[in-house]
């Protein structure tokens, strides 16, 4: 158990080295200038983000986006509406000591997926009935959800950080990830680990665990339902 532990840790060493180093070969250096504008974009409902993005995330109906970055940059970073989704990317390896920041206004909004070092931050509460997200590599999100019906999955170094409610979430951590969400109010969790992952939860009415490795579960509440399927070392506690 402990080889496999060093092996996993090792591999998400070498994948953020690795992520690091790509970064810098053949990398575009930041002119130091910082500038902002404004681009026009269509109605969307999914959200695909790749790279190192700061994105901050606003619901008003608005359909808005600003960029702030280096200024010999922003002609590399793309912001694409294609079909109902906006996909925010870079042609290019950027070396800059400024982070690219986008602000977003949403409507009605599905999906999220995101991958690299992208660090999102919902701008008050976010409302949607099924709402999915994916986040991977070294990701940092800090959410603030009413939804009826979540799903969510976490793989690499991913930290996730909710508050709010939902009616069900369906969980799937891997890797190193993380969900810190004690103030996250859910009915009904059903959730699977793997890895070394660690989840932090709050749930009323039904909570299901599948987990693997050395999994580490936290959860609040009195749920009458509790169904816990393990191997490995993996740990399930009721905190106060």
């Amino acid at each position: 158990m402990k080889n496999r532990i060093s092996i996993l840790l090792l591999l998400v060493a070498v994948t953020s080295l690795s992520v690091m180093s790509s970064c810098h070969l053949g990398c575009i250096k930041g002119s130091g200038k910082q500038v902002s504008e404004n681009r026009k974009i269509s109605k969307f409902s999914k959200l695909e983000i790749s790279g190192g993005f700061k994105i901050n995330l606003k619901q008003d109906s608005s359909y808005t986006l600003s960029v702030t970055a280096d200024e010999n940059l922003m002609k590399y970073i793309r912001t694409e509406v294609s079909g109902n989704k906006l996909k925010l990317y870079t042609r290019k390896n950027f070396c800059s000591e400024s982070p690219i920041m986008l602000n977003v206004g949403i409507g009605q909004l599905e999906e999220i997926k995101g991958s690299g070092a992208v660090e999102l931050v919902s701008e008050g509460r976010i409302n949607a009935q099924n709402f999915k997200m994916s986040f991977s590599g070294a990701s940092k999100i800090d959410m603030d959800l009413s939804v009826a019906d979540l799903q969510t999955e976490a793989s690499g170094a991913t930290q996730i950080n909710l508050k709010g409610q939902a009616a069900s979430h369906t969980l799937k951590v891997s890797g190193v990830g993380k969900l810190h969400a004690f103030d996250f109010v859910v009915g009904n969790y059903n959730i699977k680990t793997s890895g070394s992952g660690n989840c932090e939860i709050n749930v009323l009415k039904s909570l299901i665990t599948h987990t693997s490795g050395v999994a580490n579960i936290q959860y609040k509440g009195n749920p009458s339902n509790v169904e816990t399927h393990k191997s490995g070392a993996s740990s399930i506690k009721k905190v106060q």
